[in-house]
This record gives structure tokens, C-alpha cells and sequence, in this order.
């Protein structure tokens, strides 16, 4: 039976992973067979293959996933000496609004301090295209909502996005960018002086290693992580072609989460927001209503 006390519990996570054999969803299965990750590191074919959907080139490529043990955890080693660090679902600090998903990330990396069970935190998303309007209420409910101790969250997009994060920096408050890439692959590029400034004041996150590119199965994924390590979204200005920002909502409304959208002329199809139980606000003055929400 092999040793695994030399490799942290991320690298025994990392590993599983590496296999391209085990998500979210088929480790909380293995989890709940097995329950310990060394369990799962050390089972034999047999035992796997006795589980659903567990065949026998998954069981084989778990079989050998302790194979991958010495390569996690010098990846992780050289992370952590590049001020990228990683905090796995099997970890105190993960941060424990995630479990809320049913697919929440095995590991997460981050850049800057994570979120905190104590904070009340708020996304600030909407449409990449918008007015100079558009941007100026973002940045100015960001800024109040900041001065008032709450964090914002964001995905670094441009628009609405990038407004949410330099209205909380307006503030010197806290916030957070969920990035849809690796550190080393931050999107968009016009964004890396901002990405720096929020690392400063809160922290960058990501489920994907530092060179992970950009796709738009990770942009869609990146906001089920914005939603769950929120208390409460806000949407601002949006277009039709937001289907990521309909995306979020969706989520909101699966995960029971506060839905808010800035209603005007510019806000096109806010009705649809409204059918996922988003709560109109007029103006930023409204701020009260969300902070309240929050209690």
C-alpha cells in the first residue's frame, strides 16, 4: 500500500484530476463510496467498477492516478513559489458557499487572499457593450455598496464587469475577480493593470491552472462560481446578446440566490431577468434595499 502522507491534500486531489477521468460530480460519488481521498487514491478495479458510470477505462485511469502523485505536488510547489496558491474541496479555508453548487470546483487557485466566511459579498455583472451611463451607475452602486463594508465580485469582463471592480477600488473596499482562464491567461488583456490592483485588495480566482486558455465552456463556467460565492447579484446594464449575464441569473435563481437588475432605457430585456425572480432597482440610491437584503 502506497504512502501518501508526503503529498498535501490538494496534490492527492490534483492527481484524480490529471486523469481527465474525475470532475466535480464524479468525486463527490467517489467520496461517498469510499469517503476519504486516500480511499479513493488506493481502491482497486473491482471496487470501482461496482459503482455507476464507473466503467473500466475510468476505473483503470483511477486505478493509476497515484501515478500522478509526484507530478501534482511539484506543480503545486512551483505554484506556491509564484505567489499562486491552491486550496482544495477537501481544505479548511475552501470557501464553504461553493458546496452549494452541485458541481463546485475540486480546486480552486487564487491570487490574493480568499473570500471570507465573515464578508457579505455582492457580484456587479452586465453586458460587456454598454453606455458611458451603463458604466458610470455600475461603478457608482459598486462604490456605495464597497463603502458600506460589502465585497464585489466580478468576472473582469469588460463592461459592467470591470465597472463593478473600480467602483469597490473607488471605495478601497474589498473585491474579487473570477477569472474564466488561468492567471497566465488573463482575458481581457487590457484588464492585467486592474487584475494586479485587485489582487491587492482582494483576490483572484480561478478553477484552472495558470495556463489554462480561454474557451466559452470556461466563461460559462465561471459564473456559477461568481453566483455561489455571492449573497446577492446585481445586474446592470444588459443586452440581449448577454447570454452569460442570463446565464448567472438562472443560477441565481437555482441556487435560491438575491437577484437585483438596475432597470432604464438602457436595460434591455430586464423583463426576462425579472421572470428569474430578479428584484428591480431604479437607481443606485436603491443601494439600501440590496444592504438590507443582506441582513
Amino acid at each position: 500500500m502506497r504512502d501518501l502522507t508526503p503529498f498535501s491534500p490538494a496534490a492527492r486531489v490534483l492527481a484524480l484530476k490529471m486523469t481527465g477521468e474525475v470532475g466535480p460530480r464524479t468525486f463527490a460519488m467517489l467520496m461517498e463510496y469510499f469517503h476519504t481521498v486516500d480511499n479513493i487514491l488506493l481502491a482497486e478495479r473491482e471496487e470501482l467498477l461496482e459503482l455507476p458510470g464507473i466503467g473500466p477505462a475510468r476505473s483503470e485511469a483511477i486505478v493509476a492516478a497515484d501515478n500522478n502523485l509526484e507530478k501534482a505536488q511539484t506543480v503545486l510547489d512551483s505554484l506556491e513559489a509564484s505567489d499562486t496558491k491552491v486550496v482544495s474541496c477537501l481544505d479548511n479555508d475552501y470557501p464553504g458557499m461553493l458546496n452549494e453548487l452541485n458541481d463546485p470546483p475540486l480546486l480552486l487557485y487564487h491570487q490574493g487572499r480568499l473570500p471570507s466566511e465573515a464578508e457579505k459579498r455582492v457580484a456587479v455583472i452586465g453586458s460587456q457593450e454598454v453606455s458611458a451611463e451603463g458604466i458610470a451607475d455600475a461603478v457608482d452602486i459598486a462604490r456605495r455598496l464597497a463603502g458600506k463594508g460589502i465585497a464585489i465580485i466580478g468576472g473582469l469582463a469588460r463592461g459592467i464587469d470591470t465597472a463593478g471592480h473600480m467602483g469597490a477600488l473607488k471605495a478601497d473596499g474589498i473585491t474579487y475577480a473570477v477569472l474564466p482562464s488561468g492567471f497566465n491567461q488573463i482575458y481581457p488583456a487590457e484588464n492585467q493593470v486592474l487584475s494586479q490592483a485587485i489582487i491587492k485588495s482582494g483576490g483572484l480566482l480561478s478553477e484552472h491552472l495558470p495556463d489554462t486558455p480561454l474557451n466559452d465552456g470556461r466563461l460559462l463556467g465561471r459564473n456559477r462560481l461568481i453566483v455561489g460565492l455571492s449573497h446577492a447579484v446585481v445586474v446592470g446594464e444588459v443586452s440581449e446578446a448577454s447570454v452569460g449575464t442570463l446565464d448567472a441569473a438562472q443560477c441565481c435563481q437555482e441556487l435560491g440566490k438575491l437577484l437585483f437588475v438596475m432597470v432604464s432605457e438602457r436595460t434591455a430585456h430586464y423583463e426576462k431577468l425579472c421572470q428569474y425572480g430578479a428584484i428591480p432597482i431604479v437607481s443606485t440610491a436603491d443601494i439600501d434595499l440590496i444592504v438590507k437584503a443582506l441582513v
